[in-house]
């Protein structure tokens, strides 16, 4: 079973959520989980102080009681480049673990997290992006057989995809 918990810097789980590790080959496709998990909590101290807004939802993912990657999805009270001064959800990071991949994890993660995100728990957006590598064909394709299309744009070297909400 497939279990994904809300983690934070201050947790004591946090250094093994930084220990997940992808494949050589797949190095470049998602940043480490300390940078994850910095954003996140730059992200979060910056809504916090400015009166909300922009939020973060960073997620340990357990597999039978073990680590066995990571989540990450936002809200941003404007969209930036995905959708200008409207409110946008963001899948923003995915990890499974180099020793759990090729077992489904990351597809029941993207399920998960979109149940969540369809439920639009910080307030309505129309859209969801995620941004991937080109080259990222797994991301690609598991999160085009979850309804994203790409929309022809290239933000920082990653093809953007959307989601109708």
């Amino acid at each position: 079973m497939i279990e994904l918990k809300k983690i934070s810097i201050l947790d004591d789980n946090m250094k093994e959520c930084i220990k997940l590790d992808f494949l050589p080959e797949q190095n470049g496709f998602v940043a480490p989980n300390a940078i994850s998990l910095a954003e996140a909590y730059d992200n979060n101290k910056a809504s916090s102080e400015e009166g909300g807004g922009d939020v973060a939802f960073p997620y340990a993912v357990y597999e039978n009681g073990v680590m066995v990657g990571f989540a990450m999805y936002g809200y941003f009270a404007c969209g930036d480049d995905y959708e200008e001064n409207e409110p946008i959800y963001y899948f923003w990071r995915l990890l499974v673990d180099k020793n759990h991949q090729g077992k489904g994890i990351g597809r029941e993660i993207v399920r998960q997290v979109m149940g969540e995100i369809k439920s639009k728990p910080q307030g309505e957006a129309n859209y969801c992006y995620v941004s991937y590598e080109p080259t990222n064909i797994g991301s690609k394709t598991t999160f085009a057989s979850f309804g994203f299309e790409e929309d022809g744009r290239v933000l920082e070297g990653e093809v953007v995809a959307r989601y109708k909400l």
